[in-house]
């Protein structure tokens, strides 16, 4: 003979959630939107603070010397991947190292590759002198050993082709020797070669039709460090008086500056994401509350019921906490999940289109993150059904019963 096993607080949570669909949808509904935006913009958030922070290691150089006119030009090449090209006369690179202040310059020259035939793929490439780099060097020794040869070229995370392959640019192959990490900045879409690949490159892209100037004659930028009792923006102001402001073929750019533009605009999408999470986490409790408060009249009888067979009043409340822990969790995870099936697939995209550097964190951060979002959007369904709980523990449920005719 088969006895049958006794009805478990569970049980009964799940039989009253699936008996009930519209409510049990609405707080599901709810709690995946918070679970969504509490993981997502937690991963967002962290991952542009990441991207600030790498974007800081990497521009290396306190200073950096462009062409006047093209300030704005050389935020676009380190910040949001927009290939460019524009050069200027190689002797600044003797007047700037003669200023008072300044420790050490190293010139770069940038090319960018057609959307042609003669090219594999539109991205910058990026020259650099060895002999006195103190920028672009250091980062690519943790991925080749050894100094750049001619023909050998170094490519960023965003580019495709594995270390050995070879590519073209301007109709000339060059070799693949080293990989970089992801920066989260312009670099993960550019190629290094040293000076003389690059002079040849700007040759040959002169002879593709590129506005270059005679490549010995030209660099494009001169990154600068400043000794250390001096302050950038000293440095920067001595520039700008021997040169003359806004008069000269030059202009000096603060590294800081440029980060300083970068997280100006993360701090405010960082706000506004805190904010939208708060708004829903309040407003979800508040209506997930006025439902079970609204359903709380059709369910006394059954909640009389329970206490005419023995079922105590506390574990009636522990019923009704435990439904909407279920369908919190349900919905948690949902929404969890799904910020991850679009954040972590479109992570590339989503950094074009933000147009900041963006760079996920570790995966024990990931986690962390994650199931502090799991434990926040968990709780919306029991603290909102606590106050209606508990309101109903005081209530003569008898009288409901025969008011209701049983």
């Amino acid at each position: 003979m088969h006895t049958l096993a006794p009805l478990t607080l569970f049980e009964m949570a799940r039989t009253n959630l699936y008996a009930r669909p519209f409510r049990s949808l609405c707080i599901f509904t709810l709690v995946a939107l918070i679970g969504f935006v509490l993981s997502g913009g937690s991963l967002i958030g962290i991952s542009l603070l990441n991207g600030v922070d790498s974007m800081a290691k990497r521009l290396g150089a306190d200073l950096i010397i462009v062409p006047q006119g093209y300030d704005q030009a050389i935020e676009g090449i380190l910040l949001r991947s927009e290939p460019s090209a524009f050069y200027m006369d190689e002797a600044w690179v003797h007047k700037i190292a003669a200023i008072e202040g300044v420790h050490a310059v190293s010139p770069q020259i940038f090319i960018t590759s057609l959307n042609a035939s003669c090219c594999v793929m539109p991205v910058q490439l990026i020259g650099f002198d060895g002999t006195t780099d103190f920028v672009v060097g250091p980062w690519i020794q943790t991925a080749l050993k050894r100094g750049l040869s001619d023909g050998e070229i170094v490519i960023g995370s965003g580019i495709t082709g594995p270390i050995g392959s070879r590519v073209i640019f301007f109709n000339r192959e060059y070799r693949v020797v080293a990989r970089l990490d992801r920066t989260g900045m312009g670099f993960d879409a550019s190629v290094f070669m040293n000076m003389n690949s690059a002079r040849r490159a700007a040759q040959d892209y002169q002879i593709q039709g590129g506005p270059v100037p005679p490549p010995e004659q030209s660099v494009s930028s001169i990154l600068v460090s400043t000794a250390s009792e001096y302050a950038p923006r000293h440095v920067y102001d001595r520039i700008q008086q021997t040169f003359g402001y806004g008069n000269s073929d030059i202009v000096p750019v603060l590294s800081k500056n440029i980060i300083h533009t970068v997280a100006d605009g993360l701090h405010s999408l960082i706000s506004f994401i805190i904010l939208l999470a708060f708004m829903l986490w309040i407003g979800a409790i508040l209506i997930v509350s006025l439902l079970f408060s609204l359903t709380l009249g059709e369910r006394l009888q059954e909640f009389g019921l329970f206490r005419v067979i023995g079922i105590t009043k506390k574990r009636l409340i522990i019923l009704i906490l435990t439904e909407s822990a279920l369908v919190s969790l349900a919905g948690s995870l949902t929404g969890m999940f799904g910020a991850l099936l679009i954040l972590l697939p479109f992570r590339t995209l989503i950094s074009e289109i933000i147009r900041i550097p963006y760079v996920l964190p570790s995966l024990s951060v990931c986690l962390a993150l994650l199931f502090l979002s799991l434990c926040l959007s968990c709780i919306v369904g029991p603290l909102a059904s606590l106050y209606p709980a508990v309101k109903m523990s005081k209530m003569e449920v008898y009288t409901a019963i025969r008011r209701n005719g049983l």
